[in-house]
């Protein structure tokens, strides 16, 4: 083999042996909801068992390829990354083959602002759509490059291609719609310079016969053509991310910066920033005919970003795409083509430096206000190597120097993405789980969080008939009898995932009953799995002391409004609720009015629905204190329970306390503290105390 063919097959070999080895020493495992949720479909429909009012059911190309994955390989994590694993290669195959006869520089940058994407290579082996859907449109864009720039034979057999390319990331995830403007774009622009309209015309032909057939076979499986959409529409519910359905405010954050924002602290930049720094430093007229590869590729990078942010997903209002980095996966690629060029331009002339560091470090600015590491280990060593760059002496040597270490800086991420998994050390989660429970109980019920209950009905292959079981905090019954044996399994990490702190978890998980005993603990993984033989404090005996509510209808005892202000304009339930200034409506209540020394524990617990117009400081507080002031504070954040603002949300919190703790003439006060003072609201504010003798 040739130098000419050698080099291009050890730079793709190279890229290859990254995304295996991502595999084999980073692997995360599973966030616990969408993913192993697509694991069940994909074993029930290995089953025959396909239920079509989930939406889910009709992402066809992750089902039936994970399905596929578990009959030949049985259901296991091996099997589950099979099929996101070769669709990420074959991504990478369309890169590799889109810049083969490009220098070595171009596709070394080609192929590594792909792969060392950490979300990219994130999602290499999750059981999630979005990867399918950048490969989707890699193949789409691939598909009319080629027509394009290729011989220009075989109209039809393009255009079929094209039609069903998108097909597939149709029915990956309906996001593939965001590619629909740029596809819009080179018709018409074709048209207005009357280039190849018999391809768009078959295109368009082909496309609407396709999709027929599509929707003729839901109608055949389901007998309603528009089950998937029905489905979509049943399964959905209000989040963050409807933004037709909060202020107008947080619309215009999504459009103006929070979709930038996303891309620079979630390390998603690079590629834009040598794109559109050189876009705004060249005549944009001299492309926007896209009239060769580079300028096709140019043209795919810009309008996708702009449809990313701006293009709604809903056909009943204006609803841009949530700011997830998984959704926006297929940029990567697709940008990673001019930007490989740009970076090659540079690394032979050092053109646009000075912008390149000032951008560079601007992005570091930025990406240094949100969380993570992406200021430290990104943007900032980019930035420096750019401008130690400025004083190499121009040479073919230097140039490969700056590309070697170039690749090395966006590998950092993900290296610390590795380093981060064998910390959650994956592995040896499952092999506890496995070892110290489904192997050492036969007959037992598994206490646990959401996402490790969901993980040990992955673990069971999602098999009902398992005289084991995993049920979440919520849905245990400690009063029920039953001959199992009831295990308690505490792990940090899936706790985590489900979104619960240590103060989050019930009563029981809290306080460990004595007699409970510790059958297993990892302290390095903090995991503990306990054999309940009571339930702590659940198990004993309780008394209601005092329940109290304020609808803001009217004040009871005990209630104190505190100045704030009624509304009839905004409310949850019945005709009132509070306008809320830094100190909302507050209970307060003398703790000698109970017969503290008849109990050994106190448990107190509140809820209220609130109703913020944006993110909120604001914490539910509880206090006790006396005439020295407050001696036991405890305050649960709000922000994290408001899944849309401007919407009513409850917030929850129950704290014990042993009775000895109380001190003589102490006062409970209760309370939500609007610490930044924004516009809010709450209602149905209730309080309950109870007296535990065990």
């Amino acid at each position: 083999m040739d130098q000419k063919k050698l080099i291009p097959a050890v730079i793709f070999i190279f890229h290859f042996i990254v995304i295996i080895a991502y595999h084999i020493f980073g692997y995360l495992g599973h966030f616990g909801y969408d993913d192993l949720h697509y694991a069940r479909l994909a074993v029930d429909f290995s089953n025959g068992n396909v239920d079509f009012n989930d939406h889910f059911t009709f992402r066809f190309p992750l089902i039936i390829l994970t399905a596929l994955s578990y009959s030949v390989f049985g259901v296991s994590d091996f099997a589950s990354s099979i099929p996101s694993l070769l669709i990420t290669i074959l991504t990478l195959v369309f890169v590799f083959v889109l810049l083969k006869n490009k220098n070595y520089i171009t596709q070394l940058f080609g192929q590594s602002l792909t792969i060392f994407s950490s979300w990219f290579i994130f999602y290499s082996d999750k059981m999630m759509p979005d990867i399918y859907v950048a490969f989707s449109v890699m193949l789409a864009l691939f598909i009319l490059h080629q027509y394009k720039f290729g011989n220009k034979k075989h109209p039809i057999l393009y255009s079929i291609g094209l039609s069903l390319a998108l097909l597939f990331g149709f029915m990956a995830k309906e996001t593939i719609i965001l590619v629909v403007p740029l596809l819009l774009y080179f018709a018409i622009v074709d048209f207005i310079f009357k280039r190849d309209l018999k391809f768009w015309t078959y295109s368009i032909s082909s496309g609407i016969v396709i999709l027929a057939a599509y929707f003729i076979l839901i109608w055949l499986l389901t007998g309603n053509v528009a089950k998937r959409f029905e489905a979509i529409t049943s399964n959905s519910y209000l989040n963050l991310c409807s933004y037709d359905r909060q202020p107008v405010k947080i619309l215009l954050e999504r459009i103006s910066f929070g979709f930038v924002g996303m891309l620079t602290y979630q390390g998603m930049l690079v590629g834009y920033i040598f794109v559109f720094i050189y876009l705004i430093r060249n005549n944009i007229k001299n492309y926007y005919k896209f009239i060769d590869s580079f300028s096709y590729w140019l043209v795919s990078a810009a309008i996708l970003f702009l449809s990313s942010n701006f293009m709604t997903i809903s056909v009943n209002s204006y609803s841009p795409m949530c700011l997830d980095p998984r959704h926006y996966l297929f940029l990567i690629p697709v940008v990673a083509i001019p930007a490989a060029t740009l970076l090659n331009r540079f690394a032979e002339t050092k053109e646009n430096a000075l912008l390149y560091i000032l951008i560079f470090f601007v992005a570091a600015t930025i990406a240094k206000s949100f969380p993570g590491e992406t200021s430290w280990f990104h943007y900032v060593p980019l930035g420096v190597l750019i401008l130690l760059f400025c004083f190499f002496k121009q040479h073919k040597l230097s140039k490969i120097l700056f590309s070697i270490l170039f690749v090395i800086v966006l590998a950092i991420m993900p290296f610390k993405s590795v380093v981060y998994a064998r910390k959650v050390n994956y592995q040896k989660q499952k092999e506890i789980i496995t070892e110290q429970v489904l192997r050492k109980y036969k007959d037992a019920v598994v206490v646990t969080d959401e996402v490790q209950k969901r993980l040990g009905n992955y673990f069971l292959e999602f098999d009902g008939n398992n005289t084991n079981s995993f049920i979440n905090f919520d849905d245990f019954k400690p009063d029920s009898t039953t001959d199992k044996q009831n295990l308690l399994y505490l792990n940090w990490y899936t706790q985590y995932l489900s979104g619960m702190n240590n103060d989050e978890l019930p009563a029981f998980a809290k306080n460990i009953h004595p007699s409970n005993k510790l059958v297993f603990e990892n302290k390095d993984l903090k995991i503990s799995i306990y054999e309940m033989n009571q339930v702590s404090i659940l198990s004993a005996v309780g008394k209601q002391l005092l329940f109290s509510i304020i609808d803001f209808e009217n004040t009871p005892i005990y209630w104190d409004l505190n100045g704030n202000t009624l509304s009839e304009a905004i409310k949850y339930e019945g005709e009132k609720s509070l306008l809320i200034n830094e100190y909302s409506a507050t209970f307060s209540y003398p703790l000698d009015s109970i017969p503290i020394q008849n109990f050994s524990k106190i448990i107190i617990a509140s809820e209220v629905y609130c109703n913020f117009s944006d993110q909120t400081k604001a914490s539910l507080v509880f206090s006790i204190e006396n005439e020295s002031g407050s001696y036991i504070w405890q305050g649960q954040q709000m922000n994290k329970y408001i899944k849309a603002f401007s919407n009513w949300w409850p917030v929850s919190y129950e704290f014990s306390i042993d009775s000895k703790e109380i001190k003589p003439n102490s006062n409970l006060k209760i309370y939500v503290w609007n610490i930044d003072k924004q516009k809010a609201f709450i209602d149905n504010f209730k309080v309950e105390i109870t007296g535990l003798m065990e």
